[in-house]
């Protein structure tokens, strides 16, 4: 019962909850081929629920394509089948993959699946005739075409009579691994044998055969031949397990000898030498290696070798082995926070690449997740839920992939607490196998064992449970034994087997009641179809040797015999074995282990025969023995019999004998033929009997022989041993049969014709071919095969295109030397069709004149020949005049002329000419060509247009039925007539295009084409007019001079290059600048590209000297300064090198190795080294040391400065026994630099001064008290004191005594003896050094009395403040003195912090500064009083400093301090604590000695609180008043509406970049709209950046007044502008203004239809009145007066959008003009141009004026890129306000504006009123407006920009502004620009004045609101030729943007009015300069 209880435990266990099963999938192949024709379906499935898809190689997901590619509701991805033009790379040659998502939310992905369609197209394969010397090998080649070479499946070769060439032609074949058919020697009858090979096609399955045979030609050597290689193949890849052939093949005389070597660490090694060498089969020069191994890879050379030389050939052998990929451990249950780890176990070769999938998605390293970096381990620290899934280890190379699963399951220890399984993961073993297990797919693998049992040693008694684990597919059976033999068959012995639910097979040996004799080496053996794993291990019982009996062992003759001994039993000391009484081993064959296995080699039955005796001993002499029978078997072996072939015929009787020469009966024959079965019968088809001769023959009869019975035939002896086999070829001769008989046959001439002859027999008959001689058959020779004449391989005669002379008698003949052979005669008639040679001729002719054509036509009579026209008419005489028709005829054929007399075009074409018999008919083409002069080229384009070059195609015209044989392009500059030989350019008449090269750069030019052909040129093609390109400036800018401004800037000037090296408008200039170093010289002209120059760019400048400012510079450092310049193509070359040096100035870094050594007491040696050269910043003028005493905190040593011009000096006179602290700083002409970090050195030691003071008093009647002071200057550590007493007696002194005294002892008493004497004492102090100076001498005269006395001592004492301070009073005297102590002479009361102890001590508490006096201590009694004074300074923090704010700016404040106290202590700095409006504190720490200091990086118009704080030694002061404070900058400041919005049909256009940034950067826009019929607003973004130059709001309705609000911020605070506005109808017209409306002259609205019809007119109108104006301006001369030219300023008007629009069609069409104009007519140096309408300027409303309100921070001061008309400025403006002489900024450097002007894009000027949304700007528009932007005069008047708008609602900016009354009459006005040259009167403009009062040229560094500059970090602005700000000029009295042009002129000779008489009313407040 209890048995049974445990084998039921054992076989019945299972675990306590279910586990996942392990995931499988079923995928395709790695690679799948299919037909265009077939198609495919893929498919992936798993077991369970899923969902699939399937992805591209990018992951993305796979679409259906019509035709092409589906996915199926199944999920299936199916490719149906498609025509070959419907191939499609993408689709049909791409890779995919399959995901399946599981119910479980997890992913698995399937391995690449690369799908490649083919094409499925018919292909051919050939033999190619192989050349080759008797005796040498041969390779016959069976030629595929190279794209299908990868496609061939199995090759095989048939020789001449469809024999299969491996099994009947003998052993000396042999099919190589590339299907070549390998011959190891050839003799002189192969060249009688003819093979044809045949391919199976692996995708199709088809199977293609060459359609002729390949022949062995064998030649004989003439002499000796060096070997020369026949192959060609340098490697060969095979997988492991497959056999591998290496061909090795030459032709050389004599044949030479073949060797075969390996290659091992770059030494050859003979095959045979090697491990390969038993698996290898060598024939001739073939070396073939079986079940290749992973080892065997390498270079194997074979070396061939004959008389006349030697040659070798290496071939790498390349092994590969299928991956396989498993994950361990495979399935992970883990809690959270756990780490996990995972390892990849991959096989195969090679790997390439290693990579992680966590459900179907890339594993990457983080901080918790690690992959090796073999990518081979993956861990996992700290696992959260979203790590479980499924995990994919994916292995591939270019051939191969396979991946391994793993699932991580995390468990939540709250949720699964009772859920949780009992079961954990097999353990895995660590070792590794030579086949590793693979989840993919449903591929084989081995059995890998992943548990196993271990050695056991026990007593006997206890049961035994061995057990095994294995993995595999199929899953693997397991087998036991016991040292080798099976298991006994015993009830205690129990197995058993099951799988679990991981496919883990687990099997069980379990053993009841272990005995002694159970012990031995235990195995578990598992096997299926992929192979077998083992394991071993020994269960050891303790007893005495036992010895299980054996069976009889069977072994076959000359194998290996392994017998191991079954010894049980434990511990066993030695196993031995015996035969016949004699211990083993006997001989060399015989081989005995110690664990008892007995190995006998190559059995002999003679010899190793009999009974064998196992004994085994242990070590108390306890033997045991067994013995075991072994039997030798022989098998059988067959005598070898001689090929029967070239002996038999048909009727002959044929009998094979089999004949055993040795072998054990019984023997057992049976026969097969080809491989298959013989049946035996008489009866049987065959005709085939078998009979058996005797125990040791049998023999194979054939009675009746026909060809049918040839074939190999092969004897199989077989017994209990084994069996042999041997093949006999047998062949029968046949004698030749017609299989095809000749007869006679007709043809015509120039068809094909076989004449057919095809016989059979064996040997294959040769079929002959010959001719009769003459007419009648007799005699006969060889017939020639020449031409068009072959004989096929089945004998067949072939005549391509057969003529008449072929016309005969043949005589086929069919002989194989077997009978006398078989021959028939036929006749081959020939008929002669109608014919012509020539197929087709061609005929020219000139156009007009006659032409004659001719077809001559060969045939048969009778012929016929008939004419056709091209249009497939017949011709005629009678038909048409001018054609006539003649005839000829010849003897053999027939001749046509037709003659057509007057040619023209229309005749051009084919005519075709047929002739025609009986026998067929044929025809000839005639081509006629009538040829003339081509026409002219057409559809002329300009492809490409460069600088000096243009590209320029044609379409080609009619050639006139003559070859063009050029073209000819003809060009000049437009404004010239054309010459009589223009410039050209010829072209090929192959070519429609040419390129017209060295022109130049900006230039029209007028290009016209000609065609020429040999009859001559066409008329010159339709005129085409082009402008080149610009091109980068050619020369460089000239008098480039460079002057040092400060220490980090230099100033630049240069003048333009040469005007015509421009090759355009010059836009601007690159300032290159390098710092030079001691080891450069001045640098090539390289310009600034050069990597070693910077860059900074300067735009605009026009032809004017221009100019910019090098900031940021190295100080006091040489620079080289180029400068180019660039146009819209690039910069230009540089200017020379320009040196120049910054200013010197104050070192930056400090002198470096500051060292400070004692000399002595009283010196110390300081040394340094210079600064580093980068922070000399000049030239060193010397070096000022300074040092002094490091003293206490309350010290207020006076620091000594030393000036040096070495580099190092000697201190002297210092104090001893101090220490000091030295610092140095190196100068420059221009001051001190940095100081050095202070180094501190002591001096030292030296004798002490005397003690500061000493006292000597009578303490009692017979005592002495002496007290005395430390020495004031110690001079080093005191190691005591030596007190001195003298006593004088009656006048005479008894000597001096001395007493030393410890360090710390201050007082001493002495006896007063004799009492009556006088006592004298002195003290004196000594260091190491010696004792110091001596006290002065106290005397003490005798007294009878003791009175009041104090032995302390006066001295001064000084504290910081909130400290405990002690005042002794140490008093004698008898009576006891009282104690008085007074503060500044009076009475000191105790209070709580002043305090008088019992003895008298004041103790003062918590110091303040109130405390600081003179105490005294006054002690009294009746013999006396003394006293006391102390002096107490009591040092506090410093008195707070008054702040002032003395200037604010954009983004810093200035502020000024003055200090009211340090309260004792010098003052070591200050902190300035300030913070912004709704902000956080923020301090600043500021050193000593400065009362001033710039407060940086501050929030533009924003209020800040200020405060300042003082600190010293003792501490921080209290804080000053709190100071508030502005820095300068308003709100944004909005546009004009004009300046503002564009707009369209649908769209309105905001031109961001007209809002004034208010000095403060824009921060973002919000940009909202609404219809005006409507309150709610609509937010288009409230988010748009500053830098964004243009917003376009699109979706508009047609026709509809909208209002538009935006509002800007920046930190200063936000401003909202609103605009109304209309867009336009679908006819392009506004439909009305809803803008406010401007009162001003001549305002139109064009809304309405009924309007339209007037205003067109009154346009009509206005364009005549321009022209008139025009005209007469032109007309008009200039005066001047005072010597001074007058310029009259040139200005437009601004009309409304609508008007715009219409006019702006008129201006268009002037821009070419007035392009010409600025480029050939500069405007000269301070003169206005002539009023011309060759200017756009004159051309309103190109420029306007606008007046400015004198307000320092007025919305006008900010308005950023003042808006000129329909232009913008370009590059950027800034604003210089004039300020009055009361404003609070008097003396200050004028302000300016930032301005958010980007520069890299032009406002298209005709933007307002175009209808599209276009917001670039054409190169002419960029040239016009580049050339309009000279410096600009603004005025403005006093009214809003818009009166819709609010204001600001930022009320610290309106704080900010100060008021100003108005100074001009309102002049209403929306947009405004004005464009100046010199000012009116000529008066020359001064200088602005710099912020620290000096005069010099205004400039300033202008930039965006962005914090960088408009185009490049720098952008410098020269101002020169200002007007005095005290003079005045007159603007027009009214002036309007909605004025219109009709008043221009008016307006004009208004303002020269005005500014000739000075209006004094009138005075300039600001100006702008637009650069």
């Amino acid at each position: 019962m209890r048995l049974c209880t445990y084998l039921l435990l054992s076989f019945l266990a299972v675990p306590a909850s279910p586990e996942p099963r392990r995931l499988t999938i079923s995928e395709p192949q790695h690679h799948v081929e299919f037909t265009n024709d077939t198609g495919v379906i893929l498919t992936c499935s798993t077991r369970g629920q899923y969902e699939l898809d399937w992805l591209l190689v990018d992951n993305t997901p796979v679409t259906s394509l019509a035709g092409l590619r589906r996915v199926l509701a199944n999920g299936s991805l199916e490719f149906p089948p498609f025509p070959a033009d419907r191939f499609r790379r993408d689709v049909h040659t791409a890779t995919y993959r399959c995901r399946l998502r599981l119910n479980s939310g997890f992913a698995v992905l399937s391995k690449n699946i690369h799908v490649h369609a083919i094409l499925n197209v018919p292909w051919e394969v050939h033999v190619s005739d192989e050349y080759v010397m008797s005796g040498n090998a041969a390779i016959l080649r069976c030629v595929v075409p190279p794209h299908y070479s990868e496609r061939v499946q199995e090759t095989d070769w048939f020789a001449d009579d469809e024999t299969s060439v491996f099994p009947y032609l003998g052993s000396n074949y042999e099919r190589l691994d590339d299907g070549s058919l390998y011959i190891s020697s050839v003799s002189p009858e192969d060249r009688y044998t003819v093979f044809r090979c045949q391919v199976r096609d692996k995708i199709t399955n088809n199977v293609y055969s060459s359609q002729y045979f390949g022949h062995i030609i064998v030649t004989e050597p003439k002499g000796e031949v060096r070997p020369r290689l026949a192959v060609e193949m340098r490697s060969r890849r095979v997988q492991v397990g497959h056999d591998v052939r290496l061909p090795c093949a030459a032709h050389a005389w004599p044949v030479p000898t073949y060797r075969w070597f390996r290659e091992h660490h770059e030494q050859l090694i003979p095959i045979e030498k090697t491990s390969v060498y038993p698996r290898t089969r060598i024939l001739g020069g073939l070396l073939r290696i079986q079940s290749v191994k992973r080892e065997d890879a390498g270079r194997f050379i074979c070396w061939l070798n004959n008389t006349a030389g030697s040659d070798s050939v290496h071939i790498s052998l390349i092994v590969t082995e299928p991956i396989s990929v498993r994950i361990k451990p495979d399935l992970l249950r883990m809690k959270l926070n756990a780490d996990i780890s995972m390892e990849c176990k991959v096989s195969g070769h090679p790997i390439e690449v290693v990579y992680w999938i966590h459900d179907g998605k890339s594993v990457k390293d983080t901080d918790r997740i690690r992959i090796s970096e073999d990518r081979l381990r993956l861990h996992i620290k700290n696992t959260q839920v979203v790590d479980q899934g499924i995990y994919q280890c994916f292995a591939s190379s270019t051939r191969d992939q396979a991946y391994g699963i793993a699932q991580v399951l995390i468990e939540d220890s709250k949720r699964d607490s009772g859920n949780r399984s009992r079961r954990a993961p097999f353990a895995r073993s660590t070792h590794t196998h030579d086949a590793d297990w693979n989840f993919t797919g449903n591929r084989e693998s081995k059995p890998e064992l992943v548990y196993w049992f271990s050695e056991q040693t026990l007593q006997p008694g206890p049961s035994v449970s061995l057990k095994c684990v294995a993995m595999g597919h199929p899953p693997p059976q397991f087998i036991w034994t016991l040292d080798g033999f099976p298991i006994p068959t015993n009830s205690r012995f129990v197995v058993g087997q099951h799988v679990t639910l991981q496919d883990d097979v687990v099997s069980h040996l379990n053993i009841s009641r272990v005995t002694e004799q159970d012990g031995g080496e235990y195995a578990c053996v598992a096997s299926n179809t992929a192979g077998k794993a083992s394991h071993a291990a020994r269960v050891n019982v303790y007893g005495l040797p036992y010895i299980r009996e054996m069976p009889k062992v069977t072994a076959v003759a000359g194998s290996d015999l392994n017998i191991k001994c079954p010894v049980a039993g434990y511990p066993i000391e030695s196993i031995t074995w015996e035969r016949d009484g004699q211990n083993l081993p006997l001989n060399r064959r015989q081989k005995v282990f110690p664990n008892g296995t007995l190995i006998v080699e190559q059995t002999q039955r003679g010899e190793d025969a009999g009974t064998y005796t196992c004994q085994a001993t242990n070590r108390q002499r306890h033997v045991a023995r067994r013995e075991v029978e072994v039997q030798i078997l022989v098998q059988p072996k067959i005598l070898p019999i001689q090929p029967l072939t070239n002996l038999l015929r048909e009727g002959m009787r044929a009998a094979i004998s089999c004949q055993i020469l040795e072998g054990d009966l019984p023997i057992a024959f049976r026969w097969e033929k080809n491989g298959q079965a013989v049946t035996s019968s008489p009866y049987a088809p065959s005709g085939i009997l078998t009979r058996r001769m005797d125990e040791y023959s049998a023999s194979l009869v054939i009675e009746h022989i026909t060809s049918q019975h040839s074939g190999n035939y092969t004897c199989i002896a077989s017994n209990v041993a084994g069996s042999e086999r041997f093949t006999v070829p047998l062949t029968v001769n046949v004698p030749p049969r017609w299989r095809l008989e000749p007869n006679d046959i007709a043809v015509a001439a120039g068809q094909d014709v076989t004449l057919q002859c095809q016989a059979d027999g064996y040997p294959k008959p040769i079929i002959t071919w010959k001719k009769a001689v003459g007419k009648t058959p007799g005699e006969y020779k060889d017939f020639m095969f020449e031409g068009s004449s072959r004989v096929l391989e089945n004998g067949s005669l072939v005549f391509e295109r057969v003529a008449k002379d072929s016309e005969g008698h043949y005589l086929c003949e069919a002989r194989n030397d077997i009978g006398a052979g078989l021959s028939k005669l036929i006749f081959l008639k020939v008929n002669a069709p109608a014919r012509f040679p020539v197929k087709s001729k061609t005929v020219q002719v000139t156009a007009g004149e006659a032409a004659h054509l001719q077809c001559a036509a060969s045939g048969d009579a009778p012929l016929e020949v008939t004419w056709r026209s091209p249009h497939h008419h017949t011709i005629a005489h009678h038909l048409d005049q001018r054609y006539t028709i003649r005839e000829q005829v010849l003897d053999d054929g027939l001749v046509s002329e037709l003659s057509i007399l007057q040619t023209y075009r229309q005749d051009t074409g084919a005519l075709t000419c047929r002739a025609s018999n009986a026998y067929g008919q044929d025809e000839m083409l005639i081509h006629l060509l009538v040829q003339e002069v081509p026409e002219m080229p057409k559809n002329i384009r300009i492809i490409d247009q460069q600088s000096r070059s243009i590209q320029i195609s044609w379409t080609q015209p009619y050639a006139g039925n003559s070859p063009i044989i050029n073209y000819i392009v003809q060009y000049k500059e437009a404004p010239e007539p054309w010459p009589t030989t223009p410039q050209k350019v010829i072209v090929p008449g192959s070519v429609t295009s040419a390129s017209v090269q060295n022109l130049q750069p900006a230039t029209s030019y007028h290009l016209r084409i000609i065609a020429e052909n040999r009859l001559g040129q066409s008329e010159p093609s339709q005129l085409v007019q082009v402008t080149t390109t610009e091109e980068v400036p050619s020369g460089p800018p000239l008098d480039v001079r460079v002057e040092a401004k400060s220490s980090t800037e230099l100033i630049v000037t240069w003048d333009p290059p040469q005007k015509d090296l421009w090759n355009g408008n010059i836009l601007g200039y690159y300032v290159g600048f390098q710092e030079l170093n001691n080891n450069s010289s001045v640098l090539s002209a390289s310009g600034p590209g050069g990597a070693s120059y910077t860059v900074r760019t300067v735009e605009g400048a026009g032809a004017a000297r221009a100019r910019t400012t090098l900031a940021g510079l190295q100080k006091h450092t040489p620079y080289a300064v180029v400068v180019q310049a660039y146009n819209s193509r690039g910069a230009g070359p540089a200017s020379p090198p320009t040196t120049a040096v910054t200013m010197e100035d104050v070192p930056s870094l400090p002198p470096g190795s500051l060292q400070c050594t004692a000399l002595s007491s009283q010196s110390v040696r300081v040394s340094w080294e210079p600064p580093p050269a980068r922070g000399r910043n000049g030239v060193l003028q010397g070096y000022r040391v300074t040092y002094a005493p490091v003293t206490d905190w309350y010290g207020s040593e006076d620091s000594v400065t030393k000036q040096i011009s070495g580099m190092h000096t000697t201190l002297s006179g210092l104090r001893r026994y101090t220490n000091y602290s030295v610092t140095v700083c190196a100068f420059t002409a221009a001051g001190d630099g940095v100081r050095a970090a202070p180094v501190y050195c002591h001096t030292e030691e030296d004798v002490p001064s005397a003690p500061a003071d000493i006292k000597a008093v009578v303490s009692s009647r017979n005592k002495i008290l002496v007290s005395w002071l430390p020495p004031s200057n110690p001079n080093g550590v005191l190691v005591g004191y030596t007190l001195y007493l003298s006593v004088i007696e009656d006048g005479r002194e008894e000597g001096t005594r001395k007493r030393m005294l410890s360090p710390s002892t201050l007082t001493h008493e002495t006896s007063r003896s004799p009492a009556r004497a006088t006592h004298q004492f002195w003290v004196s102090a000594s260091t190491r050094l010696g004792e110091g100076d001596t006290t002065r001498v106290v005397t003490v005269l005798p007294s009878d009395s003791v009175p009041a006395r104090i032995t302390s001592f006066s001295r001064s004492i000084v504290t910081p403040w909130k400290e405990n301070i002690s005042l002794s009073c140490n008093k004698v005297g008898i009576p006891t003195p009282t104690t008085t102590w007074s503060m500044n002479g009076a009475i000191l009361e105790s209070t709580l912090r002043k305090n008088v102890t019992n003895e008298g001590t004041l103790i003062i508490s918590m110091t303040q500064y109130a405390d600081s006096g003179n105490y005294t201590c006054l002690v009294e009694n009746q013999h006396g009083h003394d006293e006391v004074t102390y002096l107490v300074e009591v040092k506090v923090p410093p008195q707070p400093p008054v702040l002032a704010v003395v200037d604010s700016y954009a983004d810093s404040l200035h502020l000024q301090w003055s200090d009211h106290g340090d309260g004792g202590s010098p003052i070591l700095g200050y902190v300035i604590n300030y913070k912004r409006e709704h902000g956080d504190w923020e301090e600043l720490q500021v050193e000593a000695g400065t009362s001033e200091h710039v407060l940086p990086n501050l929030w533009c118009g924003t209020r800040y609180q200020l405060y300042i704080t003082a600190f010293n030694r003792i501490g921080t002061g209290l804080p000053c008043d709190i100071v508030h404070a502005y820095t300068k900058g308003t709100v944004p400041v909005k546009p004009k509406h004009s300046q503002m919005i564009t707009l369209n049909t649908t769209t309105v256009t905001v031109w961001l970049d007209s809002w004034g940034d208010g000095g403060c950067g824009i921060l973002y826009f919000v940009i909202e709209y609404r219809e005006l019929s409507q309150s709610q607003w609509r937010l288009v973004s409230n988010s748009v950046q500053a830098t964004e130059r243009v917003f376009s709001v699109m979706g508009l309705s047609p026709a509809t007044h909208y209002q538009l609000r935006i509002t800007a911020h920046n930190n200063a605070g936000h401003a909202v502008a609103l605009y109304n506005f209309t867009t336009h109808s679908l006819s392009g017209m506004l439909e009305g203004e809803i803008s406010p409306a401007v009162p001003a002259a001549g305002a139109r609205s064009l809304g309405g239809a009924r309007v339209l019809l007037p205003a067109a007119l009154s346009l009509l109108v206005l364009a005549a009145l321009v022209a008139i104006v025009l005209l007469v301006r032109r007309n008009t001369p200039r005066h001047t007066e005072s010597g001074a030219e007058t310029a009259v300023a040139e200005s437009g008007v601004g009309e409304s959008p609508s008007v715009a629009q219409l006019q702006n069609k008129v201006n268009r069409s002037n821009d070419h003009q007035y392009l010409a104009a600025r480029a050939h007519h500069p405007n000269p140096p301070h003169h206005y141009k002539h009023a011309s309408n060759e200017y756009i300027e004159d051309i309103c409303p190109y420029a306007t004026f606008q007046l400015t309100k004198p307000s320092a921070y007025s919305e006008s001061s900010y308005s950023g890129n003042v808006y000129s008309g329909p232009y913008h400025s370009v590059r950027g403006s800034f604003v210089y306000h004039d300020l009055k002489q009361n404003d609070k900024y008097k003396g200050k450097e004028p302000e300016y504006t930032k301005v958010r002007r980007k520069g890299n894009r032009l406002r298209d000027p005709h933007s307002e009123s175009q209808e599209s949304d276009n917001l670039g700007s054409t190169d002419s528009e960029v040239k016009k407006i580049l050339t309009l932007h000279l410096p600009i005069t603004e005025y403005e008047d006093d009214a809003s920009d818009d009166a819709s708008a609010p204001h600001s609602d930022s009320e610290p900016a309106a704080r900010l502004r100060p008021a100003h009354p108005p100074t001009y009459p309102s002049v209403e006005r929306e947009e405004s620009s004005s464009s100046s040259e010199t000012s009116v009167g000529g008066a020359v403009r001064k200088a602005f004045p710099s912020r620290k009062g000096k005069a010099g040229v205004g400039k300033r560094h202008v930039r965006s609101s962005s914090g960088y500059s408009s185009h490049n970090d720098e952008t410098t602005f020269s101002i020169s030729n200002y007007p005095s700000f005290n003079e005045h000029i007159h603007p027009p009295s009214r002036f309007s943007d909605d004025t219109e042009c009709e008043g221009h002129h008016r307006r004009k000779r208004h303002l020269a009015h005005a500014a000739h008489n000075n209006d004094p009313k009138v005075s300039r407040e600001a100006f702008q300069i637009n650069v």
